[in-house]
């Protein structure tokens, strides 16, 4: 959207006797100026919010006029209304545009004082005309009952104030000009005017709008659906969109209440809500209640592993319009992987009636399948070293694979030592382990190689950032290469080749970001950046100057060239990547007696990152604390070959 959104939220609660109090009418208005300020942004909003007392009809319609009379062609105007609605009786003087003689009205902190009156359908009709007059798009939403028949439910608290009773005089309707004077050739009989105005009305004209609880907090059924809806998309919507997803909402908290969108242009419905004036944001991974069961929306086609024996995906849960920081609602296990989503495990129990946000906390990383192969002596004290390191790392099978798939890698027991080789491949994957506490180093070997794949193949099949919320961009002066290619870079004689990694944030929000560079000799290196991670905020860029190599030793030894994986972890909140730092693979140093690297201790973990990335060396980081924050988080990666040619 090229210009602003002006918009005028009004929310009462505290009307004064005879009309009945509401109590969620100032939570919506307040939440969804939240809402815009947060989606819109300050820069593009101008933001009027009138409560409680501040709602008086002089006030309303003043601001209907001057703030949302700003609104310019490329601007659009909001309305939104929260409180009661009522009827009162038509003056004689308007029966000609009004059939059934009674007016439908909104009903302001002081309407029915002495010398004041509800604001009625034809009065906003006109006012919102001479908005849109300048080729804006309006949009009016109401969260209120707009008719005045019907039995009131006991168990609800229903929109509706008692009908005015008092006769109005036709000269006390504001913006309609001499109306007296023969039927007007538009329908002003509706809250909906001819011309580019959109309404969401809370619903029908038979039926009443209702207040329902919402995660402890009273709010109007429709303003609660409007708003997880807004927060559960993408953030542009069409209108039909909108009401589907409200309609749904509506209609599983409260009976008898169907939202409605009236316009008198059709096409408008398939316009993006509020003209396109909220930008397009990644929408939330959200769990709800279905006839099967709790279930996440992301399945098998967005990546979300099956579980792995006991282990599998684990998530926090918390309300779908709060944040993700303390301690969650729930948590949630997946249970079973469907195509499009995944049934889950809730511990404890939620209400079935809300949808809920969900945050991935822990991932499935199965072990390195290890077929085992060659002398018997061998093979036997191969698995007496496996015995004492980290079985969540490395599991050994019989020879290529056994009912649960086909080894990852095989290792072979000569005489001379420990051959490890990939399925199908005879060139040894290092060199012969031999020598020494060549069983032990063998196993130290297998670890190093399990970490290495488990990080260079680790993804987020929840995150809900866009594929360039980070954007990586790769540059040896020849062009450059973003997430996914792959850079081709060469020796100039003995000089090594330059190249530059550059990182921007392309979001409204401020994202941290780490650059880890996995090395085809199994090393993870994680010093780009000083404290492992950097921050970068809303279109923010940061670039490293690096070096290709090829290892004089592996040169000389036949080797010419070499991919480094550069994998950037980019997260919503800060985190710290250093731990996942290991050398190149070395098979010749003997280690000490009795150890090995899987009995380091793993880090404290403040992030559900931290313990993700963690998970990648070993899965003996026990249960996620209360205290960990929640972020989204991404990786991408983009390759580079350095070729060092032979004289």
């Amino acid at each position: 959207m090229a210009g602003r959104l002006l918009a005028l939220l009004v929310g009462i609660d505290a009307y004064p006797a005879p009309i009945p109090p509401l109590s969620g009418c100032v939570n919506d208005v307040t939440g969804f100026a939240d809402v815009l300020r947060d989606r819109v942004g300050e820069d593009a909003l101008d933001l009027v919010v009138l409560t409680d007392a501040q709602a008086t009809r002089a006030a309303v319609t003043s601001h209907l006029t001057e703030h949302l009379g700003r609104a310019r062609a490329q601007d659009v105007a909001l309305f939104y209304y929260s409180g009661h609605g009522s009827q009162q009786t038509t003056p004689e003087e308007l029966w000609s545009i009004e059939p059934d003689h009674r007016n439908e009205t909104l009903v302001c902190v002081d309407s029915r004082s002495p010398g004041s009156w509800d604001l009625a359908d034809k009065e906003l009709a006109a006012l919102l005309d001479s908005i849109s007059a300048t080729g804006c798009h309006t949009l009016v939403v109401l969260d209120c009952c707009h008719s005045g028949d019907g039995t009131r439910d006991a168990d609800e608290v229903v929109r509706l104030a008692p009908p005015d009773p008092r006769p109005r005089p036709a000269s006390t309707f504001v913006g309609l000009g001499d109306a007296t004077a023969g039927a007007p050739t538009r329908s002003a009989a509706r809250w909906t005017p001819a011309g580019r105005h959109v309404l969401l009305a809370a619903c029908r004209s038979s039926e009443k709008a209702k207040e329902v609880t919402v995660l402890g907090r009273q709010r109007g059924a429709l303003s609660a659906a409007l708003e997880a809806a807004l927060l559960g998309s993408d953030g542009r919507p069409s209108y039909r969109d909108v009401l589907r997803m409200v309609t749904a909402d509506v209609t599983n908290r409260v009976t008898d209440q169907h939202p409605q969108v009236e316009t008198a242009d059709a096409t408008e419905l398939d316009r993006p809500f509020l003209g396109g004036a909220i930008p397009a944001t990644p929408r939330p991974l959200t769990l709800s209640r279905l006839p099967d069961g709790w279930s996440i929306d992301s399945g098998a086609v967005h990546g979300v592993p099956e579980p792995i024996g006991d282990d599998t995906t684990e998530l926090a849960v918390y309300p779908l319009t709060g944040e993700t920081s303390g301690s969650p609602l729930a948590t949630a296990l997946v249970t079973r992987v469907l195509p499009d989503r995944s049934l889950v495990r809730l511990t404890p129990a939620l209400d079935e009636a809300y949808v809920y946000r969900a945050v991935v906390t822990s991932i499935p990383l199965a072990p390195l399948r290890v077929g085992v192969v060659g002398d018997a002596a061998g093979t036997a004290a191969l698995r007496t070293a496996a015995d004492a390191a980290d079985e969540t790392l490395v599991d050994l099978v019989e020879g290529a694979g056994d009912g649960d798939g086909p080894a990852d890698l095989l290792v072979e027991a000569t005489p001379d030592g420990f051959v490890i080789t990939r399925p199908g491949v005879t060139r040894p994957l290092v060199p012969v382990v031999a020598g020494e506490a060549r069983e032990e180093r063998t196993i130290l070997a297998l670890e190093r190689v399990a970490r290495w794949l488990r990080l260079s193949a680790l993804t987020n099949p929840a995150t809900r950032l866009p594929d360039a919320a980070v954007h990586v961009e790769v540059d040896a002066g020849t062009g450059t290469v973003s997430a996914g290619g792959t850079l081709p870079i060469a020796y100039a004689g003995t000089d090594a080749p330059r190249f530059t990694v550059r990182l921007a944030n392309t979001t409204s929000t401020p994202l941290w970001a780490a650059l880890l560079d996995l090395t085809e000799t199994y090393g993870i290196f994680t010093d780009a950046f000083p404290a492992g991670s950097v921050a970068l905020g809303p279109g923010e860029a940061t670039s490293v100057d690096l070096v290709g190599q090829v290892d004089d030793a592996l040169w000389e030894a036949g080797t010419v060239s070499l991919r480094d994986q550069l994998m950037v972890v980019t997260s919503t909140l800060e985190f710290d990547p250093r731990s996942l730092e290991q050398e190149e693979l070395d098979v010749s140093a003997v280690p000490a007696a009795g150890t090995t690297r899987s009995a380091d201790e793993p880090p404290a973990l403040r992030s559900n990152l931290e313990r993700v990335l963690g998970g990648t060396r070993t899965r003996r980081l026990g249960p996620r604390t209360a205290s960990a924050a929640v972020a989204d988080w991404r990786t991408d990666s983009v390759f580079v070959v350095t070729t060092r040619p032979r004289a």
